[in-house]
């Protein structure tokens, strides 16, 4: 709770610098060559302003920092503030290597306008680019800090059972895939009792019927392999990451478990037919299956589709034989549909 708390102060002062800085006066870019950016960079004067300047990132006294860069030369100030984010990309990899204040600072970097454009020729036309290219990789390191904390969060929280997946996977749907993407990456990390209790608010919290996506459902039923997470997974519109769930699946059949998720997935009317052809082509049949697909056959809505699948891999044989001991007329159309697809 006290995290959630402080990032949210903390993207507040996020905001508010980033404000201050695009509230600057707009003046227009000045181009320079690429050979003006290498020389500046590489300049001794830059790299000792830089050294010096370290210490005062190192301990976020960022007043100070900025009372010694301010005065500077604009085309200098840009060279060494291009390599103060370096430094901080590098020092980022420490342990508690970037807090909160040191995020604002880079973040406020981010927001900079540009003060020198390169232009650079190509065949018949010219490409304008910042000539530093600072912002993009402070904005990229706050990012990438954000998602620490969030999933630091998110650990924390499943772990002692208060992680509310309906709560936590909220906002627009950039923010949502955001969240998403930082719970299936920190998954596995979780303990088999965590994610029992995460993969059970799928059949108790009606709110997560509405999650854009399969992605949390999909991952949340192969980790637990709960039965009723599944059943909710095949009911749902499919998409990739349904699918992906599928086709991993049939890579494991004819494992019991997951034959047994073959056949519950042909309920999906867009997953029906890959579900068919994994369980059709499984040499030899598991009995589970071939009662399945010979039950399906007598069925008006898939067993035409079975029979065909089954003709054409190879069980002509055994679909003649189950034909004529049946009186079902539905079975015996569906295998007549079959023996006329075949060349």
């Amino acid at each position: 709770m006290r995290l959630g708390k402080c990032m949210q102060i903390g993207l507040l002062a996020v905001g508010m610098i980033a404000a201050q800085a695009t509230a600057q006066i707009a003046i227009q870019p000045t181009e320079i060559s690429q050979q003006d950016v290498e020389h500046i960079q590489a300049s001794l004067q830059v790299k000792n302003r830089v050294s010096a300047l370290r210490q005062y990132y190192d301990s976020s006294d960022f007043a100070l920092l900025e009372s010694h860069l301010s005065p500077l030369p604009p085309l200098q100030q840009e060279a060494v503030r291009s390599q103060l984010i370096d430094y901080a990309i590098g020092y980022a990899a420490k342990p508690d290597g970037l807090d909160q204040a040191k995020a604002d600072w880079l973040e406020a970097q981010a927001a900079r306008m540009p003060v020198f454009n390169v232009v650079e020729q190509g065949d018949g036309y010219l490409v304008t680019k910042s000539a530093f290219h600072y912002g993009a990789k402070a904005r990229s390191l706050v990012i990438r800090w954000q998602q620490q904390l969030l999933a630091q969060q998110m650990l924390e929280q499943a772990e002692d059972g208060k992680l509310q997946l309906s709560q936590w996977l909220v906002g627009d749907i950039q923010a949502q895939a955001f969240r998403r993407d930082i719970f299936l990456a920190h998954l596995p990390e979780l303990s088999e009792a965590a994610v029992e209790v995460l993969a059970g608010q799928f059949t108790s919290d009606s709110k997560l019927v509405w999650l854009p996506d399969n992605a949390v459902i999909a991952a949340l039923a192969a980790a637990s392999g709960d039965e009723g997470v599944y059943h909710l997974l095949w009911r749902r519109r499919s998409d990739q990451y349904s699918l992906a769930e599928l086709n991993r699946l049939a890579g494991l059949a004819p494992q019991p478990a997951a034959t047994k998720q073959l056949m519950a997935a042909t309920i999906n009317p867009t997953l029906k037919l890959q579900a068919y052809r994994a369980l059709i082509t499984l040499k030899p049949l598991p009995v589970a299956a071939r009662d399945f697909l010979s039950d399906k056959l007598s069925e008006v809505d898939d067993g035409e589709l079975v029979a065909t699948e089954l003709a054409r891999s190879g069980y002509l044989e055994w679909l003649e034989q189950l034909a004529s001991a049946s009186r079902s007329q539905v079975l015996q159309k569906n295998f007549r549909s079959a023996l006329a697809t075949l060349p």
